[in-house]
């Protein structure tokens, strides 16, 4: 079955890939190809420093729960990992996927917690 599906992503990235290279030129496929790595690579040297801030200051207030930061971190490597192999398809899947995880991370509205109860602290000069 794998291999079944892998032999169509292959028709399916040939189909896509000719008339695109036709289209745009040898050279536009060669940029195409280097930009598309060097934003992968980005993804994946950023990445680190996006998920230790604000997201995972999210998680320990429980804003954000642990299973959505990792559907977006997951969704974030494939992305990145996508764009570094070279070809359309796989360039136009991890830029969705890449922008499924940004919406993912930083979309998500946590549900309202009814038992915050307001408090005012006065301290007590005497």
């Amino acid at each position: 079955m794998k291999i079944i599906l892998f032999a169509l992503y292959l028709f399916a990235e040939i189909a896509l890939s000719v008339p695109l290279a036709s289209a745009i030129g040898v050279f536009g496929v060669f940029l195409e190809i280097i930009l598309s790595a060097i934003l992968g690579f980005l993804v994946v040297i950023y990445m680190p420093s996006a998920f230790r801030g604000d997201s995972l200051w999210l998680v320990m207030q429980k804003w954000l729960s642990s299973d959505v930061l990792s559907r977006a971190f997951i969704m974030r490597i494939i992305g990145a990992f996508l764009l570094i192999l070279p070809g359309f398809l796989g360039d136009a899947a991890g830029l969705v996927l890449l922008a499924a995880s940004i919406v993912t991370a930083k979309c998500y509205k946590p549900p309202l917690d009814d038992d915050i109860i307001d408090v005012e602290v006065v301290k007590d000069k005497g």
